[in-house]
């Protein structure tokens, strides 16, 4: 007995190094998780506004063909355009090399570049497009007055040819990155698991061993309670009822607010309950804290006992939510981003397909907002942003969804539609009411909206088309005076 005394202390060490290590594993893969997801998040949201910057430098191109046609000041429409063809081309040199580029909301942010093969296939098509036409935007923007009308007509031109191929490669680029957040986040909280398990099966190992050496030497009585009061996660032992608690270590008691040896005798099914569907610590004065336990069988002297861990999952809980807000809404308004809009019409179109039912995509691009950030500011027009949201929810069901695409940009998934009057009466909701003046801080308002509408299945067939087929129509609706709607049809593609 006394030569198997030494094996013992040496198997408990390398068994409580060895839970020490699971467990400081487990909470450095939690922390990496999370900053490699707000990282991820970033390249997501920039590579979501690369298709609304885009988007902005070929209405800026055709905003100064028609300025530049009945004489009006060109200088406005050219300093947009410099900043968005700037932004454009650092965020697309970040993705491929990566560097330093403006965040969504102004701040300075390192972009990574991609590295995953087809993503960088991407980026390179994107590239390969981009370069003339970063080339001829260079022009214009250093052209003096005599060579401006040279120089303005081939940009526009490539702009008009190449823009749609260029906002497919970014939305493709968009979806391949999305696939790869989730899927890194999938095998991260496989290793998590894997890692809390070893840690958990590891101080099964340890109990074992620690009453083993209770029963060869009584006078190392005290083991087991070295052993728990060393592991950083809360450690109950419930007797053979499963309920009441026998043994604890001290982080058991700071964690339920209780003086030492007061769990002692209390029933574990009034320290940790259900309420609501969640699973909840309770302390003495009746507050609750979210968390997660594990229960596993263990036996000591031919009882059969249960070890109890519990963890405080308050702040996963905390950076889950923070992480799930910026993923899937749009800061400024609340509404709805791109990412969460693009789930939702797949879910829309796939019911759609099964109940042979109709749905309308709306793409609505507000008139003269860039007239209201020029004149009364960007602050102003943020606050301008957040009525035009509040008007357009107003005029929508429960049942819809509106979402803020970027910029002045917002889109409408209307389900269960019965036929294109449904929506063309949405549609004519929504202009009336964006019509109208708004009244922000004592200043009165006037702005209208471009609505573009594509039916699915009639005009559509994908999700792809489906955006597309409404954005054609809202730029048509554009070209027909603007502060009114258009319907996609086939054959104007």
């Amino acid at each position: 007995m006394l030569s198997q005394a030494p094996r013992l202390s040496r198997a408990m060490l390398v068994a409580v190094s060895l839970f020490l290590l699971f467990d400081f594993a487990a909470l450095g893969l939690n922390v990496w998780m999370s900053v490699k997801i707000e990282r991820e998040a970033v390249g997501i949201n920039l590579a979501g506004r690369q298709r609304m910057l885009s988007q902005r430098m070929a209405k800026v191109l055709l905003q100064l063909e028609d300025a530049q046609r009945v004489g009006a000041p060109l200088a406005s429409s050219l300093q947009e355009l410099a900043l968005t063809t700037e932004l454009f081309d650092q965020t697309l040199q970040g993705f491929w090399a990566g560097r330093e580029t403006e965040g969504g909301q102004g701040e300075r942010v390192f972009l990574a570049p991609v590295t995953q093969a087809h993503t960088r296939q991407l980026v390179a098509q994107a590239r390969e497009i981009w370069a003339p036409y970063r080339e001829l935007s260079h022009h214009v923007l250093t052209a003096d007055a005599a060579q401006l009308p040279l120089r303005l007509p081939p940009v526009v031109a490539y702009a008009k040819a190449h823009n749609l191929e260029l906002l497919s490669l970014m939305n493709a680029l968009t979806t391949e990155l999305e696939t790869l957040t989730r899927r890194e986040a999938t095998r991260m909280r496989w290793y998590q698991g894997l890692t809390f398990l070893l840690a958990l099966c590891n101080f099964v190992g340890v109990f074992a061993l620690s009453q083993r050496r209770i029963r060869r030497a009584s006078e190392q009585q005290d083991l087991l309670d070295e052993v728990i009061h060393k592991v950083a996660a809360c450690v109950m032992v419930l007797d053979e009822d499963g309920v009441t608690v026998i043994k604890n270590n001290h982080t058991a008691e700071r964690l339920f607010g209780r003086d030492p040896g007061e769990l002692i005798g209390v029933r574990f099914d009034q320290l940790v309950v259900q309420r609501e569907g969640d699973v909840v610590g309770v302390r003495p004065d009746g507050s609750t804290f979210p968390v997660s336990a594990e229960r596993h069988p263990a036996f000591l002297h031919g009882r059969r006992l249960f070890v109890e861990t519990v963890h405080d999952v308050t702040e996963q809980r905390r950076t889950e939510a923070h992480l799930t807000g910026l993923a899937y809404h749009d800061a400024l308004t609340q509404l709805p981003n791109r990412i969460l809009f693009d789930d939702r019409l797949r879910m829309e179109m796939a019911r759609a397909r099964r109940h042979g039912q109709h749905l309308a995509v709306l793409f609505i691009d507000l008139d003269r907002f860039k007239f209201v950030n020029d004149h009364h500011g960007h602050e102003m027009g943020d606050l301008l942003l957040q009525s035009v949201a509040d008007r357009l929810r107003a005029c929508l069901r429960e049942s819809d969804t509106v979402s803020r695409r970027g910029g002045d940009e917002f889109t409408v998934i209307l389900g269960d539609v019965h036929g294109p009057d449904d929506a063309a009466h949405v549609a004519k909701d929504i202009v009336q009411r964006m019509d109208e003046p708004f009244h922000i801080q004592g200043v009165t308002l006037h702005i209208g909206a471009s609505v573009g509408i594509c039916l699915f299945p009639g005009e559509a067939h994908d999700m792809s088309s489906l955006l597309a087929g409404a954005d054609e129509a809202m730029y048509r609706a554009k070209m027909l005076g603007r502060g009114t709607y258009c319907f996609h049809t086939q054959d104007t593609e």
